[in-house]
């Protein structure tokens, strides 16, 4: 890229220009969620926007886009425009794929492309990516291959010079249960492209640019650079992390190996699972968005993403792995194994601490991502709502297990971690289904212990009201058999644990529950961080008066006794932290 062009910008110019850029994509996001129909992308945030130049190159991602979808839409242009190249496309195109290995690893993340012109030619793109509900299959991790899991688009166009494709729609509309709910989301999609796409052309006229070519190489090099500074910061070196997922039958391995040379980070999963015939397979393109994470969380937590922000950081993982399944793979639940990598990652970062990462930038592992889901039929017997306007119901809860704790500080409870999706009210669900909450409620000593202790995880019952056939199942949830593992001397969080009426139930297999059953599921909690001993006592009591800890945990993990009034025993705590 030419450096006059670089040159063109000075830095505050550059600064005005590039949070316009943003702007822009937040208000494209703020639009797909206003007019969207589930509560997966209305509710959850399960979305991302971005807006990349016409060489597919990220200049702007929506801050709050999870980090399953970091630098996956520029990934995603690249891979459509090898389909699809430039000189075929026109205005009022759009472009629609849910290809898991071009995108965001399964067939229910939907990436919709809008190229933007300009003077008769393409400068850029608006682009997002959302979860639909349902596009038929199985929708859990029973499935054993890309077959059963519902409707899979080659890259094509939904719109062409305006137009609607009605035959992909239909093909769409055909294979979901649901089907209003899904075009519903899809004109979210839509919509939201169209306003990233006018808002691009009143900034380019605003400011007299031809294009935004030289705006993005201003963007990329400056944050290239950036990324390379705080890498070199860091020992040169090997460095290893390693933890296990529950897999479906059995335990699976994510090892991962971070090599530092200069300015440029290598993660490496050579010693990983090999992939299963079950749907817990995740596509490389996932892995890789799911590995830059901790290494930008720990590096750099404030540099905005673009691709020249992510050009200093490799990943690869062997091919037959569970991290880079060869088609055709069943991939549906592949957060259950995928949200392990953080913890690795962190693990290997951790050998790094103090010297030259402050601890309070490595987390333990988090209890996870814990979503659940219901589908059913509306009978004659059921309180249908007004507003349902499909004959079958298919939602999805996104509920969360306790963040890890880093040195320094403890994890916050329920977090939405190693993803970030939002809160969905309890009185939401409960108009989209027949199904009514007994109790959502912090659950005691489910923290890693440690000298930062580790989130809580939650407890969620719920109560079936469904008259007609209705199926429940928590394709993502993970840590039932291996804790998530504290960090810098810490210890597990709590395991978890769902329930059928009160018995142990398989949590990745759609069960079938009927009217007035009670599902109750136990969220993990976060790993701890640093020896629990070294919590200061009076920690410790505030945690017990809270109810976070109880007073044996108190005395049996941290070796500090509570009075029944919840002071420290100073004594009784001497003489416990000697023994130990």
């Amino acid at each position: 890229m030419a450096q006059a062009s670089i040159r063109a910008f000075d830095p505050v110019q550059l600064e005005i220009l590039w949070s316009r850029l943003i702007s822009i994509v937040e208000e494209a996001e703020t639009t797909l969620v206003r007019t969207s129909y589930s509560t997966t992308v209305g509710e959850a945030d399960d979305h991302a926007a971005a807006l990349l130049d016409a060489r597919g190159q990220i200049l702007a991602q929506s801050p709050k886009g999870m980090p399953a979808f970091i630098a996956i839409l520029g990934r995603t242009t690249r891979a459509v425009l090898e389909e699809i190249p430039l000189e075929h496309l026109y205005p009022g195109d759009v472009i629609v794929t849910n290809d898991p290995w071009k995108c965001a690893g399964h067939l229910h993340d939907f990436n919709l492309l809008r190229p933007i012109f300009h003077k008769g030619r393409v400068i850029g793109f608006a682009a997002n990516t959302a979860h639909l509900s349902d596009i038929g299959g199985r929708v859990s991790a029973e499935s054993v291959d890309l077959y059963e899991e519902g409707l899979q688009l080659p890259t094509l166009k939904l719109y062409e010079r305006g137009r609607p494709n009605e035959l992909a729609m239909a093909f769409i509309r055909l294979n979901s249960r649901t089907p209003k709910q899904i075009i519903g989301d899809l004109n979210a999609q839509l919509a939201a492209n169209l306003i990233a796409e006018r808002r691009v052309l009143e900034m380019i006229e605003e400011y007299g640019l031809d294009d935004l070519e030289s705006l993005s190489d201003a963007i990329q090099v400056r944050t290239e650079a950036a990324m390379r500074a705080a890498i070199e910061k860091l020992p040169d070196g090997t460095y290893h992390g390693k933890v296990f997922s529950d897999g479906f039958d059995e335990p699976l391995t994510i090892q991962a190996k971070v090599t530092v040379r200069g300015s440029e980070i290598a993660i490496d999963y050579d010693g990983t699972s090999a992939q299963v015939n079950k749907a817990i397979n995740c596509p490389f393109n996932l892995t890789y968005a799911e590995s830059i994470f901790p290494i930008r969380a720990s590096l750099t937590p404030y540099l905005p993403t673009t691709d020249g922000a992510l050009r200093p950081i490799h990943v690869s993982a062997p091919p037959g792995t569970i991290l880079n399944p060869r088609r055709p793979a069943a991939v549906f639940s592949r957060t259950v194994v995928v949200h392990n990598v953080h913890a690795a990652i962190f693990q290997a970062l951790s050998q790094m601490v103090p010297q030259a990462l402050p601890a309070s930038r490595v987390h333990a592992h988090s209890g996870c991502i814990w979503g659940f889901r219901f589908r059913g039929q509306w009978s004659a017997a059921d309180r249908k709502p007004q507003w349902a306007v499909d004959d079958f119901y298919m939602q999805s809860y996104i509920s969360n297990g306790g963040q890890g704790a880093a040195g320094g500080h403890d994890g916050h409870s329920t977090l939405s971690m190693p993803d970030n999706c939002a809160n969905i009210p309890i009185e939401v669900f409960e108009n989209k289904l027949p199904v009514m909450w007994m109790r959502k409620e912090l659950r005691p000593d489910s923290g890693g212990p440690g000298e930062a202790r580790g989130g809580l995880g939650q407890t969620m019952e719920l109560r079936v009201l469904g008259k007609g056939p209705v199926w429940f199942t928590t394709g993502s949830g993970d840590k039932i058999v291996n804790p998530p593992p504290g960090i810098l001397g810490g210890e597990p969080g709590g395991r978890a644990a769902v329930l059928l009426n009160g018995e142990t139930t398989f949590a990745r297999r759609w069960v079938p529950v009927e009217d007035g059953d009670v599902v109750t599921m136990h969220n993990p909690g976060g790993g701890g961080a640093g020896d629990p001993r070294r919590r200061a006592p009076e920690r410790v009591a505030t945690d017990v008066r809270a109810g976070y800890v109880s007073a044996e945990a108190a005395r049996g993990a941290y070796r500090v006794a509570v009075r029944n009034d919840g002071t420290v025993d100073e004594a009784r705590t001497r003489a416990l932290r000697e023994e130990s």
